[in-house]
């Protein structure tokens, strides 16, 4: 099993065909038509991602997030809604395990791992791989003493372009 989730993770780093592997068979910029079929085509192994032990994570077919349709990012979830210690769990073996098959951290809020503490206009916690192809942000969403965490996998050069208002 974990040799499986490694490769989930891993092969985003890999370009196919000229075009950036966002997350397994999904790639940057691909047509959102066909990014639906692989979705339609293995719906039951999308409905239990793992980002660490004891995380369960889900991806649907509102997962897929498009830009003049083609595919742009992905978000993930976690599968039940947690409490805040679950959240800070999922919060915690998220960061081990993508640490340890090698995404760095490029930013953290001071209280990252504790959903109370955050604050609200800035993200939580991203991580780039060591190819600068794939950038994965985790954060948590909620309120009171219900939360799920996310993780939304954005192609690194897109998100860069993006976020100094040029895409």
């Amino acid at each position: 099993m974990l040799k499986s989730i490694f490769y989930i993770f891993f092969i985003p780093t890999i370009s196919i065909y000229g075009q950036e592997v966002l997350f397994n068979d999904f790639k940057y910029d691909m047509p959102i038509h066909d990014a639906k079929v692989i979705l339609k085509n293995k719906p039951d192994w999308f409905k239990n991602l793992s980002l660490g032990k004891g995380t369960s994570y889900s991806l649907t077919k509102r997962s897929l997030v498009e830009r003049d349709g083609k595919l742009v990012s992905i978000n993930i979830w976690s599968k039940k809604h947690l409490d805040i210690k679950q959240a800070e769990s999922y919060l915690k073996k998220s960061r081990t395990y993508l640490e340890a098959i090698g995404y760095n951290v490029v930013y953290a809020q001071e209280n990252w791992s504790n959903p109370k503490l955050l604050k609200k206009n800035l993200p939580c916690i991203r991580f780039v791989d060591s190819e600068k192809q794939n950038l994965i942000e985790v954060y948590p969403r909620g309120h009171g003493s219900i939360y799920n965490v996310f993780a939304t996998f954005y192609n690194y050069n897109w998100f860069l372009k993006k976020a100094r208002g040029l895409e």
